[in-house]
């Protein structure tokens, strides 16, 4: 299992935040707002082989539907996401990053017509990124966006598609809608995993301690499923220590290991 945090933190990529070296992660998870490697027109060679020069460890978030530097939308049916998407695997491919995390698209007129488009297209993209080698995983999300619920991840896994399990929004969705929150711990395949912390009501992405979310009792339910990447995704933070104490949380959880039954 590899331990890391979002690149919206990292001095390197995203020009805020504190050095790759002053953190102990193994991993750092890119984002497209973060840099301007990808936009509209491509990839941008120059900027992704200065990635490259970090000499880190990566996964990769997709583009959503309010990127900056570039979106897409699954629940809008077009070419065009398949088309980024590609490229997002080539870049991948490159930073040898096997996983790519993925939203469902937004909810606009109709519900059902943004759940067909998604599964549609994702049923595409996993196997485009199975030529490139690489493993996606889509998140359960909060309002708005397909994915809030873990029934709605279901009809997309496959062979190449496992899930990204958010705390942080399974955490709003269960104190919004009153569903208990172990129910994400339900879903096959977590093979990808993002904790931040917030006060139950808004998507904060603070560190751990600085909401209200008992990561004291729920870090043991999510390395049971012994996801391969454990990503810190954190935006807003009060100190340094505090992301520190977040990754050190993480690792320092012990496996629970089943008890040995003696039978005469």
């Amino acid at each position: 299992m590899k331990v890391g945090v979002n690149s919206y933190i990292i001095r390197e990529i995203s020009g805020h935040g504190f050095s790759v070296d002053e953190l102990p992660v193994d991993v750092v998870e890119l984002g497209f707002d973060d840099i301007s490697v990808l936009s509209e027109e491509g990839i941008d060679w120059e900027t992704l082989h200065e990635i490259l020069s970090l000499d880190i460890n990566f996964t990769i978030h997709a583009p959503c539907s309010d990127g900056k530097n570039v979106s897409i939308d699954l629940g809008i049916n077009s070419r065009r996401n398949t088309r980024i998407m590609e490229n997002v695997f080539k870049i991948a491919q490159l930073l040898d990053a096997g996983y790519v995390v993925i939203h469902g698209g937004d909810i606009g007129e109709s519900y059902h017509k943004a759940f067909i488009n998604t599964r549609k297209q994702l049923m595409e993209i996993a196997t485009i990124a199975e030529d490139y080698g690489i493993k996606l995983v889509v998140e359960n999300l909060t309002d708005n966006r397909i994915g809030a619920f873990p029934h709605e991840l279901l009809p997309f896994l496959e062979e190449n598609v496992s899930v990204c399990l958010d705390i942080g929004h399974a955490f709003l969705t269960s104190m919004k809608y009153g569903i208990n929150i172990n129910e994400y711990f339900l879903l096959p395949g977590i093979g990808h995993v993002h904790l931040h912390d917030n006060n139950g009501v808004r998507d904060e992405h603070k560190a751990m301690g600085e909401g209200c979310i008992k990561f004291d009792t729920l870090l043991f339910r999510v390395l049971s499923h012994k996801p391969k990447n454990v990503i810190w995704e954190i935006r807003d933070y009060w100190s340094k220590e505090n992301i520190l104490r977040s990754i050190l949380s993480v690792k320092k959880v012990k496996p629970v290991k089943a008890p040995i039954i003696m039978r005469g």
